[in-house]
């Protein structure tokens, strides 16, 4: 008898698995096909909407001729609605797909009519509404056709219900034989079956309580053996798992922290930047007419000498402020301007070449480590210079605080996907604290008026800038690594390394004893709102043999280009009323001719970026700037833009 019911237990679970295992096939057909539906659907829906912004846009742009962008989108639609109509649709939806299929070839051949005529509104209304009203019934159409895979979707679930019940049914039965079956052997089984039970019992109760390391004998019957077996695999995978995620939540929770950290510190150096991109304006137009008006009285052959010396200290000292701010402003720049393909190995020899002999001077011995093959990067080599310079003399001045001799080791490398290079000391090192805001703006452990704390902070935003990273490492005692990171750019198999620019102090240089030949009697147009700096361009342009007519703010520049006829127009870009591109848009188009000639002074490059669409046909004279770079500019524009 326990054999018989047995056999009909076996029965009726082959039944029930026969059966659900049919109706999940026939279910994932059904679902699958829905699926490809749905997704053709809503990919026609995009495409036809893209299509008709296309043509709207097309048909008003004033353009004759088919828009290249509306042709795209009306390929795609072709494609889209061929693929829609060749899916194997259900019978009663065949009608709303040709429907469908006839309206998009009616919508595509009169848009493609439209586009490539003449732009004709009042004559097109008829068509203009014609178009609007296929693209209405295309909607109602597709509506159509989606809410049919609703009715389909809904039929699945109703079957779904139906065999919901019948399992719902045989399980009923099925617990009932196991019933019957349950209660006829428990007699039997009594003595052995409850004790393995409750043992089974009690190691849920612990998995329960969260306790995976539970353990049991395993019964001999086949039924509780292979349960129990299972559990206890269950507990295993489970005790797996639980500790492999505690690794990944630890492992991820550290990624967070550091990158809470980067945003951090580029929120700090966002708001520096809009900060001093404001500010810098202000310093570099005075200072504009303090390094102008001193290289102007230092050339002077009738100077005084009792006040040589003190004012060559206002030029140098007006030299140092200027790099100051433009280190400041290096913060609100949001991409290097000069990016090229360069070996990071000639950045730090040329660097070497220019540092060496002063390192050894100071009792400092360079190292310099690199591969034998290029290590390419996409980046500007002036400003990696920069960048390296400074880490340097941060590694300088660490180590003259802590010993009488030191070293910095420079080195580079790639590893496939980055380059890299580093600078490493055996200074002092530093704390833990002190190294997590070792890149924060105006931090430093120097002592006052020996550092302004821009340095590292400076090198950190152009790695930044670059794409790549800049990262310290430090104990005390055992010196400093910093480490910069750029994203490799594979070099050419003839491709030669790109020099590296070197930033060279400007000299202060005398007027020519001779005028320049291409200078002679030109009459030159200049714009600023400082008079100062009107006066200061004014006198450094007369010895080179330049008329000027200055002009305090853009109020007056079209009578003055009315009343003269010009050579060339210098004009400042941050002025109130109009400003220097506004000025420059002014004279395209009036004066097309002088717009070539044409240099437009700036104190801060941040506010140039903002116009970056017109900066490749202007030349730009940053702020502030020595004679020999103003009386440069204009001489080059003058040589190559004067006609024969």
């Amino acid at each position: 008898m326990q054999a018989g019911a047995s056999g009909l237990g076996l029965l009726m679970i082959s039944i029930v698995l026969y059966w659900s295992q049919s109706f999940d096939h026939r279910l994932e057909r059904s679902l699958r096909q829905l699926r490809a539906t749905l997704t053709l659907s809503t990919q026609l829906h995009a495409r036809h909407e893209s299509t008709a912004l296309a043509f709207w846009e097309g048909y008003f742009a004033n353009k004759d001729g088919p828009s290249p962008a509306f042709e795209q989108q009306a390929r795609d639609l072709e494609e889209s609605v061929d693929r829609f109509v060749a899916f194997p649709f259900p019978e009663e939806d065949l009608p709303v797909v040709d429907e469908l299929h006839h309206l998009e070839e009616r919508f595509r051949s009169l848009t493609k009519q439209l586009i490539a005529g003449a732009r004709r509104a009042q004559e097109d209304k008829a068509q203009l509404s014609e178009v609007n009203r296929i693209s209405g019934e295309i909607e109602v159409s597709l509506q159509r056709l989606e809410e049919a895979q609703i009715q389909h979707l809904e039929s699945l679930g109703n079957e779904r219900k139906f065999f919901a019940t019948w399992m719902t049914i045989l399980l009923i039965g099925f617990g009932g034989s196991a019933v019957a079956i349950s209660i006829w052997s428990r007699r039997q089984h009594k003595n052995h079956l409850w004790r393995h039970l409750e043992q089974l019992r009690g190691m849920v109760a612990e998995v329960r309580r969260g306790n995976l390391n539970v353990c049991g004998e395993i019964p001999e019957s086949l039924e509780l053996g292979s349960l129990t077996r299972a559990f206890l695999q269950m507990a295993l995978e489970l005790r797996v798992m639980r500790d492999s995620l505690e690794a990944k939540v630890v492992e991820r929770t550290a990624k967070l922290e550091q990158a809470q950290k980067e945003l951090l510190q580029a929120a700090k150096l966002a708001s520096l930047g809009e900060l001093v991109s404001g500010v810098a304006h202000e310093i570099n137009n005075p200072l504009t007419s303090i390094l102008g008006f001193s290289e102007i009285i230092l050339n002077r052959a009738d100077m005084n000498p009792e006040i040589l010396t003190p004012l060559r200290a206002v030029h140098d000292e007006a030299l140092r402020l200027r790099h100051l701010v433009a280190n400041l402003t290096a913060f609100s720049r949001r991409a290097p301007q000069r990016s090229q393909r360069i070996d990071l190995r000639r950045v730090l020899t040329r660097f070497a070449e220019l540092r060496d002999y002063q390192l050894r001077a100071n009792n400092i011995v360079l190292h310099l480590a690199c591969p034998a093959e290029p290590v390419w990067v996409l980046a500007d080599a002036e400003q990696l210079l920069q960048v390296v310079m400074n880490l340097v003399v941060n590694s300088e001045q660490a180590i003259k605080e802590f010993r009488e001799r030191g070293d910095v080791w420079l080195a580079c490398g790639s590893d496939g996907e980055y380059g890299w290079f580093s600078v490493m000391d055996n200074g002092p090192g530093m704390e833990p604290e002190v190294c997590e805001h070792v890149f924060d703006p105006f931090f430093t452990t120097k002592a006052v008026g020996k550092g302004t704390g821009l340095g590292l902070s400076v090198s950190h935003g152009i790695l930044r800038q670059h794409g790549g990273n800049l990262t310290a490492e430090s104990e005390p005692g055992k010196g400093t690594t910093i480490r910069a990171t750029l994203s490799i750019a594979p070099a050419g198999p003839d491709e030669k390394p790109a020099e590296t620019p070197v930033d060279s102090p400007i000299p202060v240089t005398a007027p020519p004893e001779k005028k320049q030949e291409a200078s002679i009697g030109r009459h030159v147009l200049v714009i600023d709102d400082e008079p100062d700096i009107l006066e200061m361009v004014t006198e450094a342009l007369e010895p080179v043999g330049c008329r000027t007519t200055a002009l305090q703010g853009s109020q007056g520049v079209d009578a003055a280009l009315a009343r003269e006829n010009f050579d060339l127009v210098l004009c400042d870009l941050k002025m109130p009323g109009q400003n220097g591109f506004e000025v420059y848009r002014l004279i395209r188009k009036s004066h097309p001719q002088l717009a070539d000639r044409f240099i437009l002074m700036t104190g801060n490059l941040a506010d140039a970026d903002r116009y970056s669409a017109d900066i490749d046909s202007i030349t730009l004279l940053p702020k502030p700037f020595t004679l020999a770079r103003l009386r440069g500019a204009v001489e080059e524009i003058l040589q190559k833009r004067t006609p024969a």
